[in-house]
C-alpha cells in the first residue's frame, strides 16, 4: 500500500480536543477479575501490520498501541512520537506508564533490536513461575503490567499490538490475566525483501534518518525465522488466527470482519468510495505511514511493485532460502503479477 508522508496530518491540537481517541479516565478494570483482551500481530516485519492494525482500530471498543515491544528500545521511548503525534514521552496517554516504569529498567536483552532467535526458543521452555528464570518472570510482569495501564485508560478495550515479535507473542500468550489472540501475518517473502532493500525515510527521527536496509538474502532467512516460530506459538492456548497479506487486500472489510467476530466485536464497512475511516491512534514505532494522512483515510490497494522491481538475482535467492515455507503458506514459487 503506498501512502505519502504528511508530517502535520496529526498534531497537537487533534490530541487536545481528544477528537477520535478513545482515553478515558482510569477504571482498573484489570483489577477487577476481568482479563485483559489482547489482538497480537505476529510474524515478519513490512507485511502490512500497519495497515492491518489500523483497521482492527476502526472497530468501537479497541485500542491500537502499534509496535509496543519498542518501549524496550530507550531511543524509542525518548525520542519517537506517539501515533497522536506528539512526542512518545510527552503524550498523556504514554507519559502516566513510563514515568511509572521509571525506576525499573526495561530488559534490554529482549529489545526488538537485539538478536531474538535463539532466545525464543530459550524462553520456549521457562515456565512463568521458574525459580531459575527470575529475568523471565520479570519480562513477564512488565507486559501485563503495561497492558493493564492500558486498559485501565480505555475502560477495558481491546487491545491492539502490531509488535510482531514471536518472543513478545510467546510471553503475552503465557500471562493469566491476558486473553489473547495472536494473529499470524504473512506477506510473500518477495514482496518483504523488496521492502528491506529500498530506501525509506523515518522523518519522525530527524531529516536524515532512515529505516535500516537489509539484502535480499537476509530479508530471506530473517522472514523464514520469524514465520516459523510464529508456527510454533500454534501450540500455547489461545486462538491462533492466520492471514496472508495478499487476501487482507483483496479483500479487507471480509477479512477484518472475521477477526472481529471471533473476537466479539462489530464488524466495520468502508465508505461509498471505498474509503476506510480509522481513528488517531496512540500507536508506537512501526512504519512511518503511521503519521500519515493516508493512515486514516484508508484506499486499501495492493503493492505488488515487487513483482516487477525485484531483480532476477534477488527473486531467486529468496525464493531459493523461503521456497518450503512458501509453499506451506500457498504462494507461487514462480515469478506472477497474482502475488
Amino acid at each position: 500500500m503506498a501512502m505519502d508522508w504528511d508530517a502535520d496530518t496529526v498534531n497537537a491540537s487533534t490530541l487536545s480536543s481528544g477528537k477520535n481517541l478513545r482515553a478515558s479516565n482510569v477504571t482498573s478494570i484489570a483489577k477487577e477479575g476481568n482479563p485483559i483482551k489482547v489482538v497480537f500481530i505476529v510474524g515478519f516485519t513490512r507485511s502490512g501490520s500497519t495497515l492491518l492494525e489500523h483497521l482492527l482500530s476502526i472497530a468501537p471498543g479497541t485500542v491500537a498501541v502499534g509496535e509496543m515491544a519498542y518501549l524496550w528500545e530507550p531511543e524509542v521511548r525518548n525520542t519517537s512520537y506517539c501515533g497522536c503525534g506528539i512526542k512518545l514521552a510527552c503524550c498523556p496517554f504514554w507519559k502516566r506508564i513510563l514515568t511509572a516504569q521509571q525506576c525499573l529498567d526495561f530488559e534490554k536483552d529482549r529489545s526488538p533490536e537485539t538478536p531474538q532467535f535463539r532466545r525464543f526458543f530459550g524462553d520456549l521452555i521457562c515456565r512463568r513461575y521458574s525459580a531459575s528464570n527470575p529475568g523471565y518472570r520479570q519480562f513477564l510482569d512488565r507486559i501485563e503490567y503495561i497492558y493493564g495501564a492500558i486498559s485501565d485508560q480505555t475502560q477495558g478495550s481491546v487491545i491492539i499490538d502490531s509488535s510482531k515479535r514471536p518472543i513478545f507473542g510467546l510471553a503475552v500468550s503465557r500471562l493469566p490475566g491476558i486473553n489473547v489472540t495472536l494473529i499470524h501475518l504473512v506477506r510473500d517473502s518477495r514482496g518483504c525483501a523488496f521492502s528491506w532493500t529500498k530506501r525509506k525515510a523515518r522523518l519522525e527521527l530527524g531529516q536524515k534518518a532512515f529505516m535500516s536496509r537489509l539484502s535480499a538474502p537476509r530479508a530471506a532467512l530473517a522472514w523464514t525465522g520469524k514465520n516459523l516460530q510464529a508456527d510454533i506459538l500454534r501450540i500455547q492456548r489461545c486462538r491462533h488466527i492466520f492471514l496472508r497479506y495478499e487476501d487482507l487486500v483483496r479483500r479487507p472489510a471480509f477479512e477484518v470482519n472475521k477477526i472481529l467476530t471471533q473476537i466479539g466485536l462489530s464488524s466495520i464497512s468502508p465508505d461509498a468510495n471505498g474509503i476506510f475511516h480509522a481513528p488517531v491512534s496512540h500507536g508506537i514505532w512501526g512504519n512511518p505511514d503511521r503519521w500519515s494522512n493516508s493512515m486514516h483515510a484508508i484506499k486499501v490497494t495492493k503493492d505488488e511493485r515487487w513483482v516487477t522491481g525485484l531483480s532476477t538475482r534477488d527473486f531467486a535467492i529468496t525464493t531459493l532460502i523461503s521456497a518450503p515455507l512458501l509453499k506451506w503458506y500457498g504462494y507461487r514459487l514462480f515469478r506472477s503479477r497474482q502475488g
